[in-house]
C-alpha cells in the first residue's frame, strides 16, 4: 500500500513511544487550497480495539493506520523523514497528486 523509511520508521516509531499510544492514523481530509490535506492524529490503545477495516502497517513501535476512504489517495506513496539544517519533518512522495498549494500542506489528487 505504502512505503515507510527506515528513517520514517524510527520517527513515528519514537512518537508511538513518546505517547504511549498504540498507534498512528494518516488520513486524507477535504479542505486545504489544493482540495486534500494529510492528517496524523494519535490512536490509544482502546481507539485501535475499536479499527475493523482499516490498514494496518508495522512499524517497529505501534501500527500506521490508514482508513479505507484514505488509502486510495496514498496507495503507492512513500513516507520518509528529513532532518537538516533546517528542521525536521515527514516528507510524503505520492504519485497520486497532481499539484500541490503554494506552501505545501494541501494537494490535489487525478
Amino acid at each position: 500500500m505504502i512505503k515507510i523509511t527506515d528513517n520514517a520508521d524510527i520517527h513515528l516509531s519514537s512518537v508511538v513511544a513518546e505517547n504511549k499510544v498504540a498507534a498512528i492514523r494518516l488520513a486524507v481530509n477535504s479542505g486545504g487550497c489544493s482540495g486534500f490535506t494529510y492528517d496524523w492524529q494519535l490512536v490509544t490503545e482502546e481507539e485501535f480495539d475499536d479499527i475493523i477495516d482499516d490498514f494496518i502497517i508495522d512499524l517497529d513501535t505501534g501500527k500506521l493506520v490508514i482508513d479505507n476512504i484514505s488509502s486510495i489517495y496514498v496507495a503507492g506513496m512513500t513516507v520518509d523523514y528529513k532532518k537538516d539544517i533546517f528542521g525536521q519533518r515527514l516528507m510524503i512522495d505520492n504519485p497520486n497528486v497532481e499539484s500541490m498549494c503554494g506552501c505545501g500542506e494541501s494537494f490535489q489528487v487525478s
